[in-house]
């Protein structure tokens, strides 16, 4: 079995639910479906607008209480991964509240969560008044899971109203996470890694991340989300990456920045890479998978019972075709773990809980897809 590192921000998801986004300012329907930072508010809404401004708003159509969940995609497909008994580390940021069990924790606080679950890393505790890599002492360089004495677990509020539109904002502001604008990658763990995986974090960090894994010869996964997203990043991590994933909002500013027509294009980028690109559509529950040298392939779509939310079905479907790759399955089928995933995560409020292990992914398996592969992936499980 191959050794994933999963990178990115780790949070803790404020659930935030309303009647219709038309009841909330016109500001506000024009950032469906994306994230925005705390910092930015003003910027993307106008003069006026802080997050306190956003939060009076939201509290006026609140349809249910708000309520917690484990937040970040990095954590959440660790957490997946090692639910499959997958062997993965996770290089992540927390703060002071790092083992604080909030309503909503199922597992209790997040890093002995993570740990029990069976995810790897080393901590250590960093306190900054000043922020900046002179100030951090070289030994702890290369620990995985940084905890910001001084900061709080960043806050990523996700919003999504009855008609299933949403969007969501993220704390760069005081959340710990702030650290991966400057913080290094621990090049010791992707060094002994076989698959890097990268997500949702601040640029700088997701752009050291695949420069360091392409330069070990990683196989790179990449996420390629919508927080921090420029057309000089994409067209410096893109050529680096073997497996690109995105939802449609997202690949089409991958086709932007280099100026393509088609996702098929992007494989024409560099002579071997990216080898490969995964559009994902987790309301229709389906993928559109583009290889280099084959035709496109459509799985899906599968049955969904949407009784939950929708938020973090993408990274139900990331963990599925990372679970997949790790075991050498064929790109198709690891895909199709991905939709599984997805599903399931449809089902529930929150991401984690709806996380499958391997009974329940194999029952789906045959629910969705049949019998065909089911020795396969037995096997290789």
């Amino acid at each position: 079995m191959k050794l994933v590192a999963v990178i990115g921000t780790a949070g803790k998801d404020e659930h935030v639910r309303i009647r219709s986004i038309r009841d909330l300012p016109t500001p506000f329907a024009k950032f469906v479906k994306k994230t925005l930072p705390f910092s930015k508010i003003e910027e993307y809404y106008g003069i006026g607008w802080d997050m306190e401004r956003v939060y009076e708003e939201l509290k006026k159509h609140l349809t249910s209480p708000i309520r917690y969940s484990y937040g970040g995609r990095a954590p959440h497909v660790a957490y997946g991964l090692a639910l499959l008994k997958g062997e993965v580390s996770l290089v992540t940021t927390f703060g002071s509240d790092y083992d604080y069990p909030y309503p909503g924790f199922f597992g209790g606080g997040y890093v002995t969560h993570l740990r029990n679950s069976g995810v790897s890393f080393g901590t250590c505790e960093i306190h900054l008044k000043d922020e900046g890599l002179e100030k951090i002492p070289s030994e702890i360089l290369d620990k995985e899971v940084w905890i910001v004495k001084n900061k709080t677990t960043s806050t990523i509020v996700c919003v999504k109203d009855e008609e299933g539109n949403d969007f969501y904002y993220i704390d760069d502001v005081g959340g710990a996470g702030k650290v991966e604008f400057w913080r290094p990658i621990p090049k010791k763990t992707l060094a002994s890694s076989d698959i890097v995986f990268v997500t949702s974090s601040e640029t700088p960090f997701m752009k050291e991340a695949v420069s360091v894994a392409h330069a070990y010869e990683k196989v790179v996964v990449l996420d390629v989300g919508s927080y921090g997203v420029t057309k000089e990043y994409l067209g410096e991590v893109v050529p680096k990456t073997d497996v690109l994933l995105g939802n449609q909002y997202e690949l089409s500013q991958v086709l932007e920045a280099f100026e393509l027509k088609r996702l098929g294009d992007i494989l024409e980028l560099g002579s071997d890479k990216p080898r490969a690109v995964v559009y994902e559509d987790k309301v229709l529950g389906i993928i559109r998978l583009f290889e280099r040298g084959k035709p496109e392939y459509k799985i899906g779509p599968i049955p969904i019972n949407k009784t939950g939310s929708s938020v973090g079905a993408c990274d139900g479907m990331a963990t599925g075709i990372l679970s997949g790759l790790q075991r050498d399955l064929p790109l198709q089928e690891a895909c199709k773990i991905g939709l599984l995933e997805a599903s399931s995560i449809w089902e529930v409020e929150g991401v984690q809980e709806g996380m499958l292990n391997k009974e329940g992914m194999l029952s789906r398996y045959v629910m969705s897809f049949g019998h065909e592969n089911l020795d396969l992936l037995r096997k290789s499980y």
